[in-house]
């Protein structure tokens, strides 16, 4: 298991007990814990834990002209898809109508999102246009092909799991919670300018 949890830290895995059990297990023993954090610290790497999400993932120590480049180019890779990650997080707010933000080990049944998205309007134009772009575009002109699209590219990005092919219950991983950390992170250093109404969807996800 230590070799399959370095793959996964090193290929940029968000290891939860939702995504990866049995990874997230062996590193929950601190003995193991050590043994890969040992294993990282020569590659000028280390295990980082997400305590909101009881996750562990892979960091630099220090940001240098060595890794400069890699670094740059995963958060031109995020960027990418955070505002569309963002905007499809505030229509589930809407849809749901629920308190909170999706978190890990939150549990999603896309039937129950079939009726709201076809019977608002509003919900089916916003689905509508996050299908326009990109990681979500499709041709799928149906709203029920669009949210179905939609889940599964989300799953191919590892925001959710499901038990088996065929299930209607998607369970989130502790991805959906780096991205709370990255809308703190760039509304803390201001890196980027959102127009009002991103940044309105940005404070509801904060709470």
């Amino acid at each position: 298991m230590f070799k399959q949890s370095i793959q996964k830290l090193l290929c940029g895995a968000v290891i939860c007990q939702t995504a990866y059990e049995a990874e997230y297990l062996y590193l929950k023993a601190e003995s193991h814990n050590d043994k890969v954090n040992d294993f990282l610290s020569n590659l000028d790497r280390k295990l980082t834990y997400l305590d909101s999400a009881d996750a562990y993932y892979c960091t630099f120590n220090q940001v240098d002209d060595n890794n400069h480049h890699e670094l740059s180019t995963l958060f031109s890779e995020m960027r990418n898809t955070f505002r569309p990650l963002v905007e499809f997080l505030d229509l589930l707010l809407t849809a749901t109508q629920a308190d909170l933000p999706i978190r890990a080990k939150s549990v999603l049944n896309i039937n129950e999102l079939f009726e709201p998205f076809e019977h608002d309007q509003t919900l089916s134009e916003q689905l509508r246009r996050l299908t326009s772009i990109k990681p979500f575009k499709t041709n799928k002109t149906e709203t029920r092909e669009q949210l179905v699209m939609v889940f599964q590219k989300l799953e191919e990005m590892h925001y959710f799991v499901r038990k088996n092919q065929g299930s209607s219950r998607y369970y989130a991983t502790a991805r959906f919670d780096l991205i709370y950390l990255l809308i703190e992170f760039l509304n803390d250093a201001e890196l980027v300018s959102l127009p009002e109404q991103e940044k309105s969807q940005q404070d509801e996800l904060l709470f």
